[in-house]
């Protein structure tokens, strides 16, 4: 109830500008009851993007598992990139984790959210390694971890706060422009080219 009250919520407003009493009145709850299940905000949202987390974990396995066909870098790198593209409410709450969400908390509540993505991303992962040709045993999570790190870094290059946002429609920056999907697709398969063997590892 309080983890689809957030949801609603940051689903209509920037993170900083949703409170407490907020996600509270949405879920016909006393604010001070929210406090008897997450200390603060901070951690709530930390569950949430957690429990998002692993839908999109869950949609990529679907689509992985659904042919029988290996999956090649190209297709890997446009159905990560699409699925998360699609998911903007955990794009968003990805982009905050570091810099917001792993703030204001015990040390105990980050350790469990690592844990629980850690264990979430190594299913995933030992997936991606069966079926994707470009990544040997052992590279699916450390792909994922760079993927991650992508996705942190270009979705604030490509979503500023919305009192900047019309400085990227200046012309001279045209070039710092980036589309979020095809810049994060693009830098997923560069990233499985770079882990394919070379030609000489193949043949010892």
């Amino acid at each position: 109830m309080l983890l689809c009250a957030a949801a609603e919520a940051f689903d209509e407003m920037p993170y900083n500008a949703v409170t407490v009493a907020d996600i509270a009145r949405r879920a016909n709850l006393a604010k001070g009851t929210v406090y008897l299940y997450f200390a603060t905000k901070e951690e709530l949202f930390l569950q949430l993007a957690l429990e998002q987390l692993g839908e999109w974990l869950g949609e990529v396995e679907a689509a992985l598992t659904a042919e029988a066909a290996p999956v090649d870098a190209e297709a890997l790198a446009e159905l990560l990139a699409r699925s998360l593209a699609g998911r903007v409410r955990l794009a968003r709450l990805l982009a905050l984790q570091h810099a917001v969400l792993e703030h204001n908390v015990a040390a105990a509540v980050v350790l469990a959210w690592r844990r629980g993505m850690l264990q979430q991303m190594l299913q995933t992962a030992a997936l991606l390694e069966r079926r994707c040709p470009a990544l040997r045993a052992g590279e699916g999570l450390r792909f994922f971890l760079h993927l991650h790190a992508a996705a942190v870094g270009l979705h604030q290059m490509t979503h500023p706060a919305p009192e900047l946002a019309a400085t990227l429609t200046c012309p001279t920056i045209g070039p710092l422009r980036l589309d979020f999907a095809a810049a994060l697709q693009a830098h997923a398969a560069a990233l499985l080219r770079g882990l394919q063997p070379d030609e000489a590892a193949r043949s010892e």
